[in-house]
């Protein structure tokens, strides 16, 4: 759990940086203020005592003041008498977080709301008849009013928070009106939820979450939306959301396997499809009197005719063609320095499954002369000191 909140606030705060965090004593936020402060931040805490549960809405309020004292973090407790529906809870909730930002002066509120809070909002607003905006979610970073709201636990489960929790032997409230099924959110949670996972899917809670991701980009007309459908439209609805979201993070370089044997690569074009140029290793002399061709690249030599121009003597008698070899170095035209020939192509941003199947000419002590289509090497140009030039052309 640790690790995927360092990830989600690593997108979106600097490290320190003084953020309002919400705590209402559940699990959920006590498992938030307990990661942002392993993860050095200094949050101020709000809570705010709904008045609705009489002596343990007073007990909430006091085991957050407490918490906040074994951490040593400032606090704010507030108290209003609130009706005992959602809205208006939240609204409240809402009024007081703006209210402490204005007396601090911090306008970032860390809100505990988890993945499973994710798939409920998606399944209430569905049942009241929400279009694609409503049904994309809460999004992990949101302005709302005054406030810059992020919720760092969106991708974290209830399960791995309580299992957390556990682990680190911590304390928290239970909320008695989370199991009262007046309210559309706990007969969601205990009712329709586990009927859909028992008798649909084992995974609806994952169907639910990318449904609201997906349709979040779709309703922001973002570029990840039309990245999305670029890919399925390319590859056909069988690719699945896991492998969509897996192609969009592939690195140069990087391939993925689908069914059907499809092999989906990224080179510095973007995305392609096959398994790329065959590979190619070889070795072959050049002809000095007149062409060499060599089937197995494509490409046919020219001596003496055009071309790229190369000092005869620093060449010598025998040059070859090769294909690269790992360890290859050479020194680029115009620098004073030998170079890794993979960070070459890599500058040069030759894709990783083409750089086989490009020429290298070697002089014939070995050394690196041409990376053919790319660079002479600075020990065999021309210069007034040359005494015999030699005009290789390339074609391939």
């Amino acid at each position: 759990m640790l690790a995927k909140v360092q990830s989600a606030l690593a997108k979106l705060l600097e490290p320190g940086q003084p953020l309002l965090v919400g705590v209402s004593g559940g699990p959920d936020s006590v498992a938030l203020l307990d990661v942002l402060v392993k993860l050095g931040y200094r949050p101020h805490i709000a809570h705010l005592n709904h008045q609705l549960r009489g002596a343990e809405s007073d007990a909430d309020a006091e085991f957050v003041r407490q918490l906040a004292g074994k951490y040593g973090l400032p606090v704010t407790i507030g108290s209003q008498s609130v009706a005992a529906d959602e809205d208006s809870c939240r609204q409240a909730r809402l009024a007081f977080f703006e209210r402490v930002a204005a007396q601090t002066g911090i306008h970032i509120l860390a809100l505990a709301h988890n993945a499973d809070d994710q798939v409920e909002t998606f399944l209430m607003r569905l049942l009241r008849g929400a279009g694609p905006t409503g049904l994309s979610g809460m999004r992990a970073d949101r302005q709302i009013g005054q406030l810059r709201v992020v919720r760092p636990l969106l991708e974290v489960s209830r399960v791995e928070i309580l299992e957390s929790l556990q682990t680190l032997g911590l304390s928290y409230r239970e909320d008695s009106s989370n199991a009262n099924r007046r309210f559309l959110r706990n007969r969601i949670r205990h009712e329709l939820l586990p009927l859909l996972e028992r008798d649909y899917n084992p995974g609806i809670r994952d169907v639910l979450r990318r449904t609201a991701e997906i349709l979040r980009a779709e309703a922001e007309s973002d570029s990840v939306a039309a990245e999305r459908r670029s890919i399925r439209a390319w590859l056909g609805e069988s690719v699945s959301f896991e492998q969509v979201e897996a192609l969009r993070s592939l690195a140069v370089g990087d391939e993925l396997s689908l069914s059907g044997g499809v092999i989906v690569y990224r080179d510095y074009d973007g995305l392609q499809k096959g398994s790329g140029p065959a590979p190619v290793v070889g070795q072959w002399p050049l002809n000095i009197a007149g062409e060499t061709i060599i089937a197995e690249l494509d490409a046919k030599f020219v001596l003496g005719a055009g071309g790229e121009r190369f000092d005869a003597e620093a060449i010598g008698a025998k040059p070859f063609v090769r294909t690269w070899q790992d360890g290859d170095r050479f020194q680029p035209l115009g620098m004073t320095g030998e170079k890794k020939l993979q960070d070459f192509f890599v500058d040069e941003k030759v894709p990783r499954r083409q750089r086989n199947r490009v020429p290298v000419v070697c002089a014939t002590d070995g050394r690196i002369a041409w990376v053919v289509g790319h660079r002479i090497a600075e020990p065999f140009k021309v210069t007034g000191r040359t005494r015999r030039v030699l005009a290789i052309r390339f074609e391939g």
